[in-house]
């Protein structure tokens, strides 16, 4: 483990007691309903949530009679505590060296977490885990709306996240999986208000970080603001995030 893994680590067993309502995204139905929807579940198959978190993307595939079998994967035992009241089992380990089998998993997921990792390793690793001739490779995350707001967004994130590896579009997502060479791409996505002021009260930013986060918030240029329908009520910021979630097939 290097000390960076060590950080993010330390990071998400604080986060781990509030992580499920500490964004409205965490639970959202209708966010989730797409991730379910692209899967296309049949009964017996075998899915990875990988970077599971607390298990609710995946718990939420096993909802309505499923009979698939979700296998959660984290890196943060903390985490994988929580996915275990909702997951089938939980592996504990690091993305970019998977321990399964090539071909085992019918479809696998990875929801907002390609920002903390080594990109290239993680999606060869998705790949060559995801099952030939049919198998399902789901990735997402919350991306800009396009050049005008890339930028300050851009900006904020590194401030919101000290660990931040990457950042990434729209384009960079549909990227990674043809150059796999996965086909039948598909794109959908999403728009969520959130309140910025719910999501600091998770992360143990001290309170002048707390102060300045928000600033950059409510002083983000006009084109920022309007894009993202910025608007404070009752002293809380709302802020619209854009999710995209990409589906490729391997062959």
């Amino acid at each position: 483990m290097t000390d960076f893994d060590d950080r993010l680590k330390r990071q998400f067993k604080l986060r781990a007691e509030f992580f499920d309502n500490s964004a409205r995204w965490v639970k959202n139905k209708e966010l989730l309903d797409i991730h379910r929807k692209l899967v296309q579940i049949s009964n017996g198959e075998l899915i990875l949530d990988a970077c599971c978190g607390t298990g609710i993307v995946g718990g939420s595939l096993l909802h309505n009679g499923s009979k698939a079998k979700v296998v959660g994967f984290d890196m943060s035992l903390a985490m994988l505590e929580k996915a275990r009241q909702r997951l089938t089992l939980c592996v504990n380990g690091k993305a970019e060296h998977f321990p399964f089998l090539d071909d085992v998993f019918d479809a696998v997921i990875c929801r907002q977490t390609l920002h903390f990792l080594d990109i290239p390793k993680v999606i060869k690793e998705l790949f060559r885990i995801t099952k030939s001739k049919g198998g399902k490779i789901i990735i997402s995350q919350i991306v800009p709306f396009g050049e005008k707001d890339s930028f300050w967004l851009h900006k904020i994130h590194r401030k919101k996240q000290l660990l931040l590896k990457n950042f990434l579009k729209e384009e960079d997502l549909k990227s990674f999986l043809k150059k796999l060479g996965c086909v039948d791409i598909v794109t959908s996505q999403y728009y969520l208000e959130e309140p910025i002021n719910n999501w600091l009260t998770d992360t143990f930013f001290p309170l002048k970080e707390i102060k300045s986060i928000k600033k950059m918030f409510l002083e983000a240029p006009l084109e920022y603001r309007d894009l993202h329908r910025t608007r404070v009520e009752n002293e809380d910021i709302f802020d619209t995030m854009r999710w995209v979630i990409v589906k490729g097939v391997k062959v």
